[in-house]
C-alpha cells in the first residue's frame, strides 16, 4: 500500500529493467470481472489465463494461472495465497491482481482483507469497468461487516473515510489528471505572458493581459491542490482492521484496557513499531493495535 499511483509505475519500471514488462501487461491488465456484473453480495471471478510457454513454475504467470485454477476450484484460501505470493515475492502493484486477490479474501470470508485490497486497486486509479466493479464488490464487502456488526450492538464505530478536509478535497480527482491540467494552465499562461511582452498594451492587443489573470488564479489553485495531494498523501497513512478480533487498546501491552474494533474499519495510522501500531478512528479516538491486525492500504 502506498500512496499515489505512481507506484504502480515504478512497478512496471523494475519489470522492464528485466525484461518482462511485455509479459506483465499480457497477464495482469486483464479486468478480473470475466463474465456478467456480479451480485452486490458476490464478487466477481478472475479472468482464467493460462501461462505462456516456457513460464517457469515459480514465475509470476505461472503463480497468476495456478491462483485462478485454485479459484475456479473452489479453494479461496489457496487461491488468496498464491495471489499474495505474487505481490509480496514479485512486488507487483497491479489493480486487476489486487481485484483478484480481494475477491479471493472475499470469498474466503476475509472481509477486511478484502477490503484492503479493493481499497489498493482503486488508489491505482484503474479503468472506469475496472474502478466501477471494484467499488461494487468494496461496497457489498462493507454491507456485510456492518450488518455484522449492527447484529452486535456494535455501532460505535462508523465505516467512513478518517481523513481531514484537505486530504478529501485534494483527492477528488486523480493525481494524473490533477497533474496533466496543472501543466496545460501553467504552459497556457506562460504562452499569455511571453504574447502580452510581444504585444504590450500600447499596441492595442489587451486580451493576452486580462485572460492572463483569470489563468494564473486556476495555476495557483491547481498548484495548490497538487501540493496538498502530495503532503497528505505523505502525512496520512490510511490503514484497514483486517481481524475480526482486533482491540483497540490504551497501551502497547496485551493486557491493556481495550474495545473491540470491527473488522473492515478504515483508521488513520499514526505511528507503530515492530508490534504495535498507533491509530486514530474517525471520531478522533486513538489507541493502539497489533501490527498484524491493521494494514496499510
Amino acid at each position: 500500500m502506498s500512496t499515489l499511483t505512481s507506484s504502480s509505475r515504478r512497478a512496471l519500471g523494475r519489470w522492464a529493467s528485466l525484461g518482462v514488462a511485455g509479459l506483465i501487461g499480457f497477464v495482469f491488465a486483464v479486468a478480473p470481472a470475466a463474465h456478467a456484473a456480479p451480485d452486490p453480495a458476490t464478487p466477481a471471478t478472475p479472468a482464467a489465463q493460462a501461462a505462456p510457454q516456457g513460464a517457469t513454475a515459480d514465475s509470476p504467470e505461472a503463480l497468476f494461472a495456478q491462483a485462478n485454477r485454485l479459484y475456479f476450484a473452489g479453494d479461496w484460501r489457496g487461491s488468496a495465497e498464491a495471489y499474495a505470493k505474487i505481490v509480496e515475492r514479485f512486488e507487483i502493484e497491479d489493480p486487476a491482481l489486487y481485484h483478484n486477490l480481494g475477491n479471493a479474501y472475499f470469498r474466503s470470508g476475509a472481509y477486511g482483507s478484502a477490503i484492503l485490497y479493493y481499497k489498493r486497486a482503486l488508489r491505482l486509479e484503474p479503468d472506469k469497468a475496472t474502478s466501477e466493479a471494484i467499488a461494487q464488490n468494496l461496497d457489498a464487502a462493507r454491507r456485510i461487516l456492518q450488518a455484522r456488526y449492527r447484529a452486535s450492538s456494535d455501532a460505535s464505530l462508523v465505516y467512513g473515510d478518517p481523513s481531514g478536509i484537505v486530504y478529501q478535497v485534494t483527492h477528488l480527482v486523480g493525481d494524473t489528471v490533477l497533474a496533466i491540467v496543472f501543466g496545460v494552465l501553467w504552459l497556457s499562461l506562460f504562452l499569455l505572458l511571453s504574447l502580452r511582452r510581444l504585444r504590450p498594451p500600447s499596441t492595442g492587443v489587451l486580451w493576452p493581459g486580462r485572460l492572463a489573470v483569470p489563468v494564473a488564479v486556476l495555476v495557483g489553485l491547481a498548484g495548490f491542490l497538487l501540493w496538498g495531494r502530495l503532503s497528505t498523501d505523505a502525512s496520512q497513512r490510511i490503514g484497514v482492521v483486517i481481524a475480526s478480533d482486533a482491540k483497540l487498546r490504551d497501551g502497547k501491552h496485551e493486557v491493556a484496557q481495550g474495545r473491540d474494533l470491527p473488522e473492515g474499519l478504515e483508521v488513520r495510522i499514526l505511528d507503530g513499531d515492530e508490534a504495535w501500531t498507533q491509530v486514530e478512528l474517525a471520531g478522533g479516538r486513538r489507541g493502539w493495535v497489533t501490527l498484524k491486525d491493521v494494514k496499510q492500504i
